[in-house]
């Protein structure tokens, strides 16, 4: 139905002022707020009783005011703010922001870290009766989120930094910047001025060698997929040459390996990546005779064990495998070589997601200095008795 009065003789000209007068009233009483979509041209024409190029010629006119905005060929949304207060729920809300999913097939599993620390914060923040307002990277641009970041939501919590480090900080700084408090998880130098919660990989990487060391191992080797540095690898390596220095052992080279394509979802591709790896250990195997490997997450458990049973070795047999992680038994490459590490580590990353929002509300409540604090989660050795009866009770 028409909410326009009959305009049997008004002009074209006539028509198109008065729509978009109709338009702007809206806009600008509210009545179609920031962000919103706009009705197809052909909806309008109908609705207002009024021919398409006069809608057509009336939203041109509002974008030249920069009351519309253009989102492709048909798609327009009001890019008007009125500043309003924001609702009340929304003060009551703490913002995620997050590169990866948080449940879903392959993609949970190839971050399953994320996905746990991230669940760690939304049910923190449900026992405290706090919204969370989870935001997806791809689908939030910086003038929506700086008008997030006015409504003055509780705060932002963001559990990975993952690949789009410096694209993520930056849309932290903005809320940071409004005066909304900001916790990061991760030991990025590039995070030292936000409040963060770090795992403890020192003392995980540590216990991990030691019990390695502990099962009779003297030639304890590091294969890890290339590029091999980060804070965290180099936090392992400083608890790996600790363990082989209090043992009297000698310090073994890192072996490097290309990463492989994750996730497998095919024999061939499995089987093609192993090659690849064996090849990579063939001459450790000759020079360095290791007696374990330790590999930089459980998911390559699978590459390496399959590898190793290339050259006759029998894995856990001749050549202990130690993991980290602490998710082996939800990798996809299960399917195709059920390794199982003697050790591995879990990262606790549940309670990470609880001691960022704990450490968010001390920061509200004034309870911190005005630094940025960091708080440290403990991980935990998992020995292969009790990673057995975890994959039987997953």
């Amino acid at each position: 139905m028409s909410i326009l009065p009959p305009t049997e003789s008004s002009s074209s000209n006539a028509a198109k002022t008065r729509v978009a007068g109709l338009l702007r009233q809206k806009i600008l009483a509210g009545s179609m707020r920031f962000g919103e979509a706009l009705p197809s041209e052909r909806r309008l024409s109908e609705e207002l009783g009024v021919g398409r190029t006069v809608v057509r010629q009336a939203l041109a006119e509002l974008d030249g005011e920069g009351l519309l905005s253009r989102k492709g060929p048909r798609l327009r949304t009001v890019t008007f703010d009125r500043g309003d207060e924001s609702p009340a729920w929304l003060k009551r809300s703490v913002a995620i922001l997050s590169p990866g999913r948080l449940a879903g097939g392959a993609a949970a599993s190839g971050s399953r870290w994320l996905q746990y620390t991230t669940l760690g914060t939304i049910n923190h923040l449900r026992d405290r009766d706090i919204h969370a307002l989870t935001l997806s990277l791809g689908a939030i641009d910086a003038a929506e989120l700086e008008r997030l970041a006015r409504s003055r939501p509780l705060g932002m919590l963001i559990p990975e930094i993952g690949k789009d480090d410096q694209e993520i900080i930056s849309l932290a700084s903005v809320f940071q910047a409004a005066g909304v408090p900001v916790v990061c998880y991760g030991g990025s130098p590039a995070l030292a001025g936000f409040d963060r919660v770090i795992s403890d990989h020192a003392r995980g990487s540590l216990d991990l060698a030691r019990a390695v060391v502990a099962r009779g191992c003297k030639s304890v080797v590091r294969f890890w997929p290339q590029p091999w540095s980060s804070y965290w690898l180099d936090a392992r390596s400083a608890s790996y040459t600790k363990a082989l220095d209090e043992a009297g052992l000698e310090v073994k080279p890192i072996v490097e390996f290309p990463r492989t394509a994750a996730p497998t979802e095919a024999r061939d591709n499995f089987e093609y990546s192993v090659k690849q790896v064996a090849g990579f250990l063939l001459e450790p195997l000759r020079t360095l005779k290791p007696d374990a490997l330790l590999v930089a997450t459980d998911r390559d458990l699978a590459y390496a064990s399959a590898a190793l049973r290339l050259y006759g070795i029998e894995p856990g047999r001749d050549i202990l495998l130690a993991g980290y992680d602490n998710y082996w038994h939800h990798c996809e490459e299960q399917e195709f070589e059920s390794a199982m590490p003697a050790f591995t580590v879990d990262k606790c990353n549940q309670q990470a997601g609880s001691k960022m929002v704990q450490l968010l509300f001390d920061r509200i409540n004034g309870q911190l200095p005005t630094e940025p604090q960091t708080r440290v989660v403990p991980q935990e050795l998992i020995t292969l008795s009790r990673a057995a009866a975890f994959a039987e009770g997953a």
